[in-house]
């Protein structure tokens, strides 16, 4: 079984690919050193937080749930006209 990747080496993947694609598609010729790391760190941050950001859409996701339980069926689905 192979061994999970790092969030480190997950960020670095992800910025390759990234800019790989932004090359393909012709959007920028040259990167700067600086470009490339923010690139890095960001994404390595929304990596670390992704535990963070799962929980908030939870709790979204659950929140919504229990307005649709008490709204009506009229509510949910209006007639038009009406």
């Amino acid at each position: 079984m192979a061994k999970p990747l790092s969030n480190e080496e997950i960020a670095a993947k992800v910025v390759q690919i990234y800019f790989k694609e932004i090359a393909r598609l012709g959007y920028k010729r040259k990167l700067t050193l600086d470009e490339t790391i923010n690139a890095y760190y960001y994404v390595l941050s929304r990596l670390q937080n992704k535990g963070f950001e799962l929980e908030k859409a939870k709790k979204k996701v659950l929140r919504d749930e229990a307005d649709l339980k008490t709204e009506t069926r009229d509510e949910l689905f209006p007639e038009p006209g009406h």
